[in-house]
């Protein structure tokens, strides 16, 4: 449990001697967070007061309700250096997310930084299809699923979470999101479940034995084109890795690379499930009819009513040529 007031200074604390600690005091709760919340309203955050009570709530690791239940209660000094310094990075529209170095995701805490992409709520609709589909493949003592496109691990970790027999190959192109990746996995107790590769795609498969083995192959991958970097939000141009978000001019791209070789890893009645952008459905449903070896191809609608996932099962004789 949190505690309560951690932003108590202590009168023997040298960082706070001298200081004024009554309600007038500049460092109180209250007043250091109606500051914050001036300075990010100028820089046109949207829920400045959120961003500026949950700064404070990070640095203090506590919860939010004393900020308004005793907003007189002073703040150290150290603290409260920190917490200018935090502000003004969310001003210059830095995530909350890098900030706080804290994302959650199917209601677990994943740090993240900005070697990884923050991981969006959307992402958890594909997260519960392939729980969802595992069960076609109870009586099995392994379910080998392949993550193509870690980041932070926030797909791979959930489905070890809740998938018991789950053997998860994890891939992605970047040692640095690796990194992150394996201390989430840690942190969750399930790195035994889950083997973490670095590669490009199905590259680093190849000396595992898993040819047309895998129960599931699933990806969020890179699904904007480089034409539409400059409309994006400043948070995600300016501070989400680029290689986790680009996929060549049309958005497309890594769809295709997967779809390549996915009848080399895919075993018979097997599921392809895939996250795709807004209006990008039609075309990636498109692409996996050409293959020509999946037998029924659903969508997953996400909040907004957006076409967020596509789910693709293999035919269950792969040695028969529908070519």
């Amino acid at each position: 449990m949190k505690p309560s007031f951690p932003f108590v200074s202590n009168p023997n604390d040298k960082s706070t001697k001298g200081e004024n600690t009554t309600s007038k005091t500049k460092n109180t709760v209250g007043n250091i967070i109606q500051w914050a919340t001036r300075e990010l309203q100028r820089s046109g955050i949207d829920t400045p007061r959120l961003d500026a009570e949950v700064i404070l709530s990070h640095l203090l690791n506590c919860d939010r309700i004393p900020f308004h239940t005793h907003p007189d209660k002073p703040v150290q000094r150290i603290i409260a250096s920190r917490y200018k310094k935090a502000v003004q990075r969310r001003a210059k529209r830095v995530p909350l997310q890098y900030i706080t170095n804290h994302a959650e995701f199917m209601s677990l805490d994943f740090y993240v930084d900005e070697r990884v992409l923050i991981p969006r709520p959307e992402t958890e609709l594909l997260v519960e299809a392939v729980i969802k589909k595992a069960k076609y493949f109870i009586h099995e003592n392994e379910i080998v699923i392949i993550d193509i496109g870690v980041g932070s691990g926030n797909i791979a970790i959930s489905l070890a979470k809740n998938i018991s027999a789950a053997g998860i190959i994890a891939i992605d192109i970047s040692p640095e999101a690796l990194d992150v990746a394996k201390m989430n996995a840690q942190k969750h107790h399930v790195q035994e479940k889950i083997t973490f590769l670095c590669g490009n795609i199905y590259e680093p498969l190849q000396p595992c034995g898993i040819k047309t083995k895998a129960h599931f192959i699933v990806s969020n991958p890179p699904y904007i084109a480089s034409t539409e970097l400059s409309g994006l939000q400043q948070e995600v141009r300016d501070y989400e890795p680029y290689t986790a978000l680009i996929s060549g001019n049309s958005g497309l791209e890594m769809f295709e690379r997967i779809l390549a070789e996915t009848n080399s890893w895919l075993r018979p009645a097997g599921f392809l499930i895939l996250e795709v952008a807004e209006k990008q459905a039609r075309q990636v449903i498109k692409m996996i009819k050409k293959t020509n070896i999946f037998t029924s191809i659903q969508r997953i609608k996400d909040y907004q009513n957006i076409s967020r996932i596509i789910i693709a099962q293999r035919e269950s004789n792969i040695g028969q040529d529908r070519n």
